[in-house]
């Protein structure tokens, strides 16, 4: 099927022919035809490994819609995601909501793969900025890159001849557990975060081997990190912050560095708020009604 209905689509379609146009001079049908099928192609992949997932500026749109429901404003952002430069790029749904949710500023929580390593005193560190009146929100994701060979797990990086791992940590760590290898002492500090990950990844193999090779096994892994980053940062939240009315906000998924044209997408997997009285609402469906 050659027709455009997701709007990512058509945009990086669209900027796939204008960079032909400007190297060569003009496309023909038959290029705008495979720019298309290329692109629905990527959406495909996509949809089916992580249902519910949209672009970044469509994510970020209609969290800002459920924010401006709760009259939160003045909130002090902090994002718990990988430090992988490909996670920080213009358009990334990062950056987005620095930008857009933040004016501007962020703490950073996240270590290699997405989980919060700052732990709790990091948290503590955090929501101590956050203003009298003011409310926290929490980004927390992994992320899994798609190569231009439409790989779940590998990224083409600019430069490169070769796509490499992303999640490196999250891939290495599996690799690791797969061939055997024995689980690292934690007291090797200098690779404190790759040694946790082995020893989280390894307790996870079951659902991982049960996946087949390839795509559906690296989609799996994903969703073992964020499973891993989410339960560590529930161990690290608190609304001990702000005043009577503060609010925390907590947005967990997965991040996805799109291949091509593409800007990158977001699978959301829990949204809630979390109020001084102990109340916990859940926004998934308001925000994205699924």
């Amino acid at each position: 099927n050659d027709d455009i209905n997701d709007p990512c689509v058509f945009n990086a379609a669209s900027l796939d022919l204008q960079n032909s146009i400007a190297t060569h001079g003009g496309v023909t049908a038959a290029q705008i035809q495979e720019s298309i099928r290329k692109a629905n192609e990527v959406v495909s992949i996509i949809r089916h490994h992580f249902p519910g997932a949209l672009g970044s500026s469509e994510i970020l749109v209609r969290v800002k819609n459920v924010l401006e429901t709760y009259g939160a404003d003045n909130i002090l952002l902090t994002q718990s995601v990988c430090p992988d430069e490909i996670n920080h790029e213009r358009g990334d749904i990062t950056n987005n909501f620095i930008e857009e949710i933040g004016g501007g500023k962020v703490f950073h929580l996240g270590g290699l793969a997405g989980v919060p390593f700052t732990g709790k005193t990091g948290f503590g560190a955090y929501s101590a900025h956050v203003a009298s009146g003011g409310h926290a929100f929490v980004l927390q994701a992994p992320h899994i890159g798609m190569s231009n060979d439409l790989e779940l797990g590998k990224y083409s990086r600019d430069g490169q001849d070769h796509a490499g791992s992303a999640c490196g940590a999250a891939v290495g760590a599996m690799c690791h557990c797969m061939a055997g290898k024995p689980m690292p002492d934690f007291q090797m500090y200098e690779d404190l975060q790759m040694n946790y990950l082995i020893h989280e990844i390894g307790k996870r193999m079951s659902a991982l081997n049960a996946c087949a090779e390839g795509n559906d096994r690296q989609a799996e892994l994903a969703r073992q990190t964020h499973q891993i980053g989410k339960d560590m940062l529930e161990q690290c939240l608190s609304t001990e912050f702000g005043d009577a009315n503060s609010m925390l906000f907590v947005l967990t998924g997965i991040q996805i560095n799109m291949p091509f044209e593409f800007e990158d997408y977001f699978q959301p997997l829990s949204f809630d708020v979390r109020k001084k009285d102990g109340s916990v609402i859940d926004l998934y469906q308001d925000a994205f009604g699924y």
